[in-house]
């Protein structure tokens, strides 16, 4: 796997795109300081299930990398927002959820957007039974308080709620 823990600060060809265990899929990344566009291979995996295993990303600058120089590894930490490439998973797994609106502020960020908690289980108590490093949100909206060109919207964004490099702020809205 491409996966891999935080062992070095050298990047590595990925080994999945090796062999065709199936096409890279693109992301986006937005840091404290900017904007990472890029290919991943995510082997069948959902993007959020890999961030909160793994401290490192392995990203390929083009969709079809033809050297090692064309991947670079960028940390978890450093990772405020992603957005993850289009994923369906099959109706038949999944488990009932309650929506509620949040907005979140992460360094200069500003997201408003749907998360799905499991009913009878705030947003609070989520995130502090959880160990997970990326919430999952819908229908999100991402302004910047630093760059007011942006103004995005994503059927899908995860937010880094355990980074050390920004500090966050989260609210329910009505």
């Amino acid at each position: 796997m491409f996966w891999r823990r935080k062992s070095s600060n050298e990047a590595r060809e990925p080994a999945a795109t090796l062999g065709g265990m199936g096409g890279l899929a693109p992301v986006r990344i937005l840091t404290a300081d900017s904007t990472i566009e890029g290919w991943i291979n995510l082997a069948g995996q959902r993007l959020s299930d890999v961030l909160n295993l793994e401290e490192l990303l392995s990203v390929s600058r083009t969709p079809i990398p033809s050297t090692p120089r064309d991947w670079f590894v960028t940390e978890r930490d450093d990772m405020l927002l992603v957005v993850p490439p289009p994923h369906h998973s099959d109706r038949a797994v999944r488990l009932h959820r309650v929506k509620q609106r949040i907005r979140v502020v992460s360094g200069h960020y500003v997201v408003r957007g749907t998360v799905h908690l499991v009913a009878g289980i705030g947003l609070d108590a989520f995130l502090a039974r959880s160990r997970q490093h990326f919430l999952p949100m819908t229908e999100a909206r991402v302004t910047s308080t630093e760059r007011p060109e942006l103004d995005e919207e994503h059927p899908a964004l995860l937010v880094n709620v355990r980074s050390t490099a920004q500090r966050l702020k989260l609210e329910t809205l009505d």
